[in-house]
C-alpha cells in the first residue's frame, strides 16, 4: 500500500503524541517512587509539584524521541519503497 505524504505525517504525529504520554507516566512514576531523585535531578524549588513537574519533563521527552522515532521509521519505509520500485523497473526492463 503506498502511503501518501499526509498518512505519513499522521503517523508521526500520533506516535509522538503516544510516546509523549507514556513518557509522562514514566516520569510520573519515577516522582511517585522517588521525589528525591526529580527534585535534585532538576534542582525543584519548594513549592513546585514534584510529580506534574516530571510529567511535563517526560512529555517533552517522550515527544522528541517518538518524533524521532517515527520519522526514522516513515524514512526507512520510503526507502524499502524505492528499492522495491527499482527491483520492479529492472524485472520489468
Amino acid at each position: 500500500m503506498v502511503k501518501t505524504a499526509i498518512q505519513l505525517f499522521g503517523v508521526v504525529l500520533g506516535g509522538a503524541l503516544v510516546s509523549a504520554i507514556l513518557g509522562g507516566l514514566f516520569a510520573m512514576l519515577v516522582a511517585v517512587v522517588s521525589p528525591e531523585f526529580v527534585s535534585g535531578l532538576f534542582s525543584l524549588k519548594e513549592n513546585v509539584s514534584v510529580s506534574r513537574y516530571a510529567f511535563s519533563v517526560g512529555m517533552i521527552w517522550g515527544l522528541f524521541i517518538g518524533a524521532g522515532v517515527g520519522g526514522f521509521v516513515c524514512g526507512l519505509s520510503v526507502l524499502l519503497g524505492l528499492i522495491k520500485l527499482r527491483i520492479d523497473f529492472k524485472k520489468a526492463g
